[in-house]
């Protein structure tokens, strides 16, 4: 008797060609539920403008800004009037919150960006939900000094449904393929046992079958 061979179970390749198809979906819900109105460079203007002999383009994120995180300022100078990078400023800001009384934090400095030097970046803390004032100074030694206020509204960090959505929907289906292709498997691998506990049965009782001759 020929050995029997049984090919394997096609569900067991078809298990992580589904999972990837619904790691795909989740990174595209998570893509989608970012907020619409931030920039490819991560900010949203709340400033633009000439100030003194500076061009300033004031950008703050996430957006809107939440307490949960500090806000995130990016600052891009200038020269007034012209493109010329000014790369030796010292850029300072001194947040808050004009409808309550807080403590003077003494202004914290932006810094330069290796890359680009005409770039300044700081992190923020914004503790509170409301109206935050950013008052930013800018001293460099060529163009002289200037101070000019900057406005943001921190705001409740709305629930991401999408993602919870997401996740109600995907941990139950993925928990339902789990459970039915590891089942499958197993109930395919015990009925290949049993038959093959069938054949060697078979074969034994063939072999304890004594040849009985029968005299003429």
């Amino acid at each position: 008797m020929l050995p029997r061979f049984s090919s394997p179970a096609p569900c067991n390749n078809a298990a992580p060609r589904i999972f990837k198809i619904w790691l795909v979906l989740i990174v595209a819900v998570l893509t989608l539920s970012l907020p619409a109105n931030t920039l490819a460079n991560g900010g949203t203007p709340i400033y633009n403008g000439d100030i003194g002999n500076f061009n300033v383009y004031l950008l703050i994120s996430p957006s809107p800004p939440v307490p949960t995180v500090p806000a995130h300022l990016t600052m891009v100078i200038t020269k007034k009037g012209s493109d010329t990078p000014v790369t030796a400023a010292t850029v300072l800001v001194e947040p808050s919150m004009p409808s309550m009384a807080m403590p003077g934090s003494g202004g914290q400095r932006f810094i330069q960006t290796p890359s680009r030097p005409n770039q300044y970046d700081v992190d923020v803390p914004v503790s509170m939900e409301g109206e935050w004032t950013f008052k930013i100074t800018i001293a460099d030694p060529q163009y002289g000094t200037v101070s000019f206020n900057a406005t943001a509204k921190v705001e409740k960090p709305d629930a991401p449904w999408p993602i919870i959505i997401a996740i109600l929907i995907v941990l139950p289906v993925l928990a339902g393929f789990t459970w039915f292709f590891l089942f499958r498997g197993n109930n395919d691998k015990d009925e290949d046992d049993e038959d093959e506990d069938d054949d060697d049965k078979d074969e034994g009782q063939d072999k304890g079958i004594r040849e009985v001759k029968v005299g003429k």
